[in-house]
Parts: structure tokens; C-alpha cells; sequence
């Protein structure tokens, strides 16, 4: 008989607990098949049984080191604490599919009339290498975008700064979209400031982050009927 299949949405804290639901909601599963809890406060009570498969989709924008070294350790110690020892089969992240291009490319374009330039910053972690997810966006948005739009990719925390990277956009207003899920840290402290765009002679609009951006987005496309489907952000191909 086959073993029972368990879907587990994990984000990173309740910041991402909108997005969570809504991704979890798409894929249409019974409920008793669909558990979703945060990282951050994450216990042995917010997990499926251990008698099964448990596929774990992380609702996160990156595959850092808390999806691939500490989230994993983290379940199977939970698991553990009760004698369990379910199969775990760790999906992409959400970040790596993000849903449909199309529609989030339409919206992207409204923002960036009148020849502005965007620029997409990410979380980096110093001394390691980036993770792919931002750097294979931008690729995305290359082939959905009208040609030469002026982009670039920054990090947090990591080379290429927004420091380094924001003089050598062609755009005089730069459009800034915050590849995170939530109004986290970054959002409240690390944005760049009207002041340093000032300083070259440029303008700042900072768009919400990814994951609500994503959700506006999606509403916007199912009032015009218009466009792809959103899908679930999960759609594409493991890697």
C-alpha cells in the first residue's frame, strides 16, 4: 500500500505567513494532506505525521543555508524527539519558480515607463557563494521585458553592493524591487536611501517586497482576465 503523501509550507517567520497560505491554497489538496508552520517558531506540534512521505516546500526567495543545512536538521529533530523518522523530500524554493513570469513582467513594466532602470536587490551572505535563484530572475525577466530594459542585481550584505551597483544604472528614476518575502529587517533598515540616490543624480521608488508584490500582482491579473495563469510558484523544474 502506498505510503501516505504529506505537503509542509515552511517560511521563514510570519512576515511570510500570507504568502505561505496563499501558495498552499493553489495546489487544491485536502486539508488533512496540507500543514504549514514558520521556521522561526517551528515545533513538533506544527508538523504532519511521521508515518508517511513528508514533501517540504519552502516559501522562501532563496536556497541559503537555512533551506538547505539548518531547515533540514531542524525537521529531523523534531521528528526524532518522537521516534519518527519520516522520508522528507525537500521541494525548490519558492523563489526559484515565483509562479507565472508573464504576469509579474506586465506589472513590472507599468513601474518602469518612461525608461527607468530596476534594480533588484537580494540577501547575500558574505564569504559564500550567492544562491541562483535572484540571478536566474533577472535572466527570466530578460525574455519578458522589452528589450534593453536597464536592469541590475544587488545584495544586502554582499558584493555587488547597491552602493557599487546603483551609479552605473542609465535610468534617472530606478525602480527598487526587494527580492524577500516579507517586511522583514531588510525592508525597515537596509533599503537605499533617497539621499544616496540624490548623490547621483538619481530617484528612488522602492516597490513592496517580492512576496507581496507577487500577491498584488496576482490580484491585478485576475481582475483583467488577462495573461498567463499565476500557477503556484512551485512549477518549476527541481534542481
Amino acid at each position: 500500500m502506498p505510503r501516505k503523501i504529506y505537503k509542509l509550507f515552511i517560511s521563514y517567520d510570519e512576515a511570510g505567513a500570507e504568502l505561505r497560505q496563499h501558495v498552499a491554497e493553489q495546489f487544491h489538496c485536502s486539508s488533512d494532506c496540507v500543514w504549514q508552520g514558520s521556521f522561526r517558531s517551528l515545533t513538533a506540534a506544527d508538523l504532519p505525521p511521521g508515518d508517511g512521505v513528508v514533501w517540504v516546500y519552502p516559501v522562501f526567495m532563496q536556497s541559503g543555508v537555512t533551506v538547505t543545512e539548518t531547515l533540514p536538521e531542524l525537521l529531523r529533530a523534531l521528528y526524532a524527539g518522537s521516534g519518527q523518522h519520516p522520508e522528507l523530500v525537500f521541494k525548490p524554493v519558492w523563489g526559484a519558480g515565483c509562479g507565472g513570469v508573464g504576469f509579474r513582467a506586465a506589472a513590472l513594466q507599468k513601474e518602469l515607463e518612461g525608461e527607468a532602470s530596476l534594480l533588484v536587490v537580494a540577501h547575500g551572505v558574505t564569504g559564500r557563494e550567492a544562491a541562483p535563484e535572484p540571478a536566474q530572475f533577472l535572466q527570466q525577466l530578460k525574455f519578458r521585458l522589452p528589450e534593453g530594459t536597464d536592469m541590475a542585481l544587488a545584495y544586502f550584505g554582499a558584493f555587488p553592493s547597491v552602493e557599487k551597483v546603483l551609479p552605473g544604472l542609465k535610468g534617472q528614476k530606478v525602480v527598487v524591487l526587494p527580492f524577500l518575502i516579507g517586511k522583514g529587517k531588510h525592508m525597515r533598515e537596509d533599503m537605499p536611501s533617497p539621499e544616496l540616490a540624490a548623490r547621483h543624480g538619481k530617484t528612488l521608488k522602492i516597490l513592496p517586497p517580492f512576496g507581496a508584490f507577487y500577491l498584488q500582482a496576482e490580484r491585478e491579473y485576475w481582475k483583467t482576465g488577462m495573461g498567463e495563469s499565476a500557477g503556484n510558484g512551485f512549477d518549476g523544474p527541481a534542481r
